[in-house]
């Protein structure tokens, strides 16, 4: 008979099987090796570090729990070219997403490139040094190993 798990361990093991498409990041550099600031990510240029990260089950909106709450810490580092690195650390374990970003008015589009290729989108709002974003995510709420949909709503401050 299996011991039931405590609920710090079963909410690290979903955050580390959790894929966050939000917080994907950094992309490659091009062939001379030289990477070009692009001014319509401007904005978001800077080193965030989030106070609030909600994950919301689609099925069952009652289960959100705050995963910065729970001991979590999430940073969002976007560089001037749109790369961008995101780690999130749970219980003394990280999971770091790399890739490139673009903006257009309060879409922010992610294109993950590792820990494997993925293309999402949020929705942001940004009031000085505090940035919202929220938009569809996975999480494994139930820890059988298989991700369900989700959504995320993450706040930022600039540090």
């Amino acid at each position: 008979m299996r011991r039931p798990l405590a609920r710090a361990t079963r909410l690290r093991r979903g955050i580390l099987a959790c894929t966050l498409p939000l917080v994907a990041a950094l992309g490659g550099c091009g062939a001379s090796g030289s990477v070009e600031p692009n001014p319509g990510v401007a904005p978001l240029v800077g080193f965030w570090e989030a106070t609030r990260m909600v994950i919301t089950n689609v099925a069952n909106p009652t289960v959100a729990p705050d995963l910065i709450e729970l001991g979590a810490k999430f940073t969002f580092d976007v560089e001037p070219s749109g790369q961008y690195t995101a780690i999130l650390v749970f219980a003394g374990q990280s999971s770091t997403e790399i890739g490139m970003l673009t903006l257009n008015g309060n879409v922010l589009t992610m294109q993950r490139q590792h820990p494997s290729p993925q293309v999402s989108t949020s929705r942001i709002t940004l009031e000085g040094d505090r940035l919202t974003m929220d938009g569809p995510t996975e999480f494994d709420f139930n820890l059988d190993g298989t991700p369900e949909a989700a959504t995320a709503h993450i706040e930022l401050v600039r540090k």
